[in-house]
């Protein structure tokens, strides 16, 4: 069982390579290696529950909108908690389901720029639909085009990533959140706006907006101190263990279910299972171009320090230094 006071430390020995070579090779032949592997470590999908609520908002919002009367929903969590993989999770139920032609586009998810203004917005949708004249449409038109492009390909359920970009509002114009505003109303596709806990703030700012949403489908993180949270990681980390080995990406078992492991992962994730993930693909890496045979400890280590910490998920790196105590 994983504890929030679990402190103990990975031995020097076994924070040093088992298999593979010390360092990762940097040879042209092990890169260009890595791109297919790579392609099949990123097809990995372990059922995440967290998504489960995510899912079950989506399907409401799709069942809910007729013409004319669409709906809107809201999912914000912290950075890398998952909210893009469940979006395309949802697009792969609705066509493993095949309710849609198969040509179809029924559900889109577009990510939103920085210091998005409302025109932006629009050629953002309309890039997913790769519309090469957006650049000779004034607003209007680019609405008119986007509306137009939805029901060419049958879509239903638009899912704007990175929402909180929609909050920029630059002179003389309307924010992209006023927008958001006006295409729920106008009721033509539904609305998924995902976001980070930026988005929580300023999508409730815009109160005629925020009136028009359904309660919110927010990711929420696993909790270190919960019985049930601590199954359901253990399980997760057990799956997508054996689908390294399944998918021959590594020939043995990365121990992933060792209490240790699970314990520096938990405290890395803040309990988002979309931040282990990243972790781990950034760990397999380093495995991969060391030839090594598993994922282990030194690999996970690696990719603490230098993607964890280094975007200020992580203070510091606990397969080294060890999880800090809950109490302090």
């Amino acid at each position: 069982m994983i504890s929030p006071k679990h402190n103990q430390l990975f031995s020097e020995a076994e924070l040093q390579p088992a298999s593979g070579f010390p360092v990762p090779s940097s040879s042209r032949e092990r890169l260009a290696a890595l791109k297919g592997w790579n392609e099949v470590l990123e097809s990995i999908y372990v059922n995440n529950p967290n998504h489960a609520p995510v899912l079950r908002a989506l399907d409401e919002i799709v069942s809910l909108g007729r013409p004319g009367s669409c709906y809107a929903v809201r999912n914000s969590a912290a950075s890398f908690a998952g909210k893009s993989a469940a979006a395309d999770e949802y697009a792969r139920v609705i066509a493993r389901r095949k309710t849609f032609p198969a040509e179809a586009r029924p559900v889109v998810r577009v990510e939103l720029e920085q210091a998005c203004t409302s025109r932006r917005f629009w050629t953002s949708i309309l890039d997913a639909y790769d519309d090469g004249y957006t650049s000779k449409k004034d607003e209007v038109a680019l609405r008119r085009s986007a509306y137009d492009a939805f029901e060419e390909h049958g879509t239903v359920l638009l899912i704007i990533d990175e929402v909180q970009h929609a909050g920029y509002r630059s002179s003389g114009n309307s924010a992209a959140t006023d927008v958001i505003k006006r295409f729920i109303n106008d009721g033509r596709v539904g609305l998924g706006l995902f976001g980070n806990e930026e988005a929580g703030k300023i999508l409730p700012s815009n109160n005629q907006l925020s009136h028009r949403l359904r309660p919110p489908c927010d990711i929420k993180p696993l909790r270190l101190d919960d019985t049930a949270s601590q199954a359901t990681f253990s399980k997760f980390l057990g799956k997508y263990d054996q689908q390294l080995t399944g998918k021959k990406l590594f020939a043995e078992t990365s121990n992933l279910t060792d209490p240790r492991v699970m314990a520096c992962l938990m405290s890395i994730s803040s309990g988002y299972l979309g931040r282990v993930v990243a972790l781990l693909r950034e760990a397999a890496r380093h495995a991969f171009l060391r030839s090594a045979a598993r994922i282990e400890v030194c690999d996970l280590s690696h990719a603490t320090s230098t993607w964890a910490v280094e975007q200020k998920l992580a203070a510091s790196d606990p397969f080294r230094f060890g999880v800090v105590k809950a109490n302090g």
